[in-house]
């Protein structure tokens, strides 16, 4: 456990350094050619924030709700300059900050614990050159490990957001994801399976890109005005 945490704190680290340097090595050169003519990647990283809720059916009385709050970072791969879609890969790393079982607190015996959480799928998206909007379909996957079982959940989501275009190469990215799940693939399944899963989550980031630039912004200096030297 502690091995795979350090490897996605290592991961979030060297993520955008490792985008950074991608998009500078494609923009020497043909930079110009290769965002008009071939795909290429964009990254997108920031803070993210989930709500899980997983429910037991039962008969004659209340059923079981067990609820999550788990706060984390996200880092995003998307393929630009796809006809009419922009296919992304979206990994997103959790801590189990706040746990309830019908509405009662639960308190872990170890804080040693930590979700990951998948998104793969494509969106599409319209607007404006200073906001736009997009929307897209995806598959979606969630291991949470607890006191009790190592939780894996399958299933599909609905993904939109905005982004809003600050300067050449930086975009505020403000997304929200909601899922319906299997959450039977864990160690719960014969003890412990749900009859319904679904999740939320919110996320707030930055994209930075040498290559996807934005033709217009909220902070474009204005050009100066030539000078005119007197002869």
């Amino acid at each position: 456990m502690k091995k795979i945490a350090l490897v996605v704190t290592v991961f979030f680290f060297l993520g955008p350094l490792f985008a950074e340097t991608v998009e500078y090595a494609d923009t020497s050169g043909t930079a110009g050619n290769i965002a008009a003519s071939s795909p290429y990647l964009t990254f997108n990283y920031g803070a993210s924030a989930a709500w899980l809720t997983r429910i037991i059916e039962q008969t004659g009385r209340s059923n079981f709700v067990l609820r999550d709050f788990l706060p984390g970072l996200y880092f995003t791969a998307e393929l630009q300059n796809i006809k009419r879609v922009t296919p992304e890969i979206r990994f997103t790393a959790f801590y189990p900050l706040h746990s309830s079982f019908n509405y009662v607190p639960q308190l872990p015996k170890s804080p040693l614990h930590f979700g990951t959480d998948l998104f793969a799928g494509a969106r599409i998206g319209t607007g404006w050159d200073i906001f736009r909007l997009n929307a897209g379909l995806g598959l979606h996957m969630l291991f949470l490990s607890s006191d009790r079982w190592n939780y894996f959940n399958l299933g599909a989501a609905a993904a939109a957001g905005i982004e809003l275009a600050f300067s050449y190469g930086w975009s505020l990215l403000i997304d929200g994801f909601v899922s319906i799940d299997n959450g039977n693939f864990g160690m719960n399944q014969y003890m412990e399976p749900f009859n319904i899963t679904y999740q939320y989550q919110a996320s707030i980031g930055v994209r930075y890109s040498k290559i996807k630039r934005n033709d217009s912004a909220l902070f474009i200096p204005k050009e100066s005005p030539p000078v005119i030297l007197d002869r």
